[in-house]
């Protein structure tokens, strides 16, 4: 009986060591983190090469809808806005700038998001980029 108790027990531990680890793996689909980055090293450089190789998905460009009572224009595709510690910086190009070791954290906003933080934007998606002290 103690034998059976024993093992249960040490089959309990290690599950919920093997949920722990699970659980510490996951990432964000809409944070990338300067451990993130490290792990990455050698193959990233800069921010945008951070950004091209953890998460591609940011660097599409986004489509927009016709604006209401405009049928005839075409629909209008945007690639995100980049914010440096909260100020405006410009497009996705401005990534290529920033060294990859000086990253904090880079966050992906959709377009809502995006304009609740920074006010209108026309239907661009931002990333914003935190950089260490």
């Amino acid at each position: 009986m103690f034998a059976v108790t024993r093992t249960l027990l040490v089959l309990g531990v290690v599950g919920l060591v093997a949920a722990a680890g699970v659980q510490a793996q996951r990432r964000d689909k809409n944070v990338i983190t300067a451990e993130e980055i490290e792990r990455a090293q050698p193959n990233v450089s800069t921010a945008y090469d951070a950004v091209q190789t953890l998460r591609p998905r940011w660097l599409q460009p986004h489509e927009l809808s016709r604006l209401p009572g405009r049928p005839g224009d075409p629909l209008q595709s945007n690639q995100a806005h980049v914010y440096l510690n909260d100020h405006d910086v410009g497009d996705v190009d401005y990534l290529r700038s920033i060294p990859a070791v000086r990253v904090l954290e880079l966050h992906w906003l959709s377009a809502n998001e995006a304009a609740s933080r920074f006010g209108p934007t026309d239907g661009q998606t931002a990333i914003v980029v935190t950089l260490k002290r």
